[in-house]
């Protein structure tokens, strides 16, 4: 494998999504049951219209708005909507796009996932775990 190859070559074809009628418990449980730090969040055609990380997660624990509501998923899921906490219209890749090209946009855009879309559909996604797999198996 050769850093001009397409970034289709070490996606993840199999993605979990959530889309903006999930609510907060909701999407735990998804990053809990899939053991995952990134979920795209998609629109009914399987557009990427934004992304939760774990980190956006934590976050939540720190933000003043939340800051005397006990911290149950009960309140949040009707305090909140998914929309309030996704990163909106995130950066995106093409599937012919080349792994360097890629890395370069993990670099420059200081993220570590990508989602990888077709015609604005969510094909894939990638992150800088895939590449340094990449680094560490195929040199």
């Amino acid at each position: 494998m050769e850093v001009n190859d397409p970034v289709s070559t070490i996606m993840s074809r199999t993605v979990v999504v959530a889309n903006q009628f999930h609510n907060f418990s909701e999407v735990l449980e998804l990053f809990s049951k899939h053991n995952m730090h990134h979920l795209p969040v998609v629109d009914g055609k399987g557009n990427v219209i934004g992304i939760i990380s774990s980190n956006d997660l934590m976050k939540l624990f720190y933000d003043p708005k939340y800051k005397d509501m006990k911290f149950n998923s009960e309140e949040i899921d009707k305090s909140m909507n998914i929309t309030d906490i996704m990163t909106k219209d995130p950066v995106t890749v093409a599937p012919t796009e080349s792994i360097r090209k890629v890395a370069k946009t993990f670099y420059d855009s200081k993220i570590q996932c990508l989602p990888v879309v077709d015609n604005g559909t969510l094909v894939g996604i990638t992150t800088v775990k895939d590449l340094a797999q990449l680094v560490a198996y195929y040199g």
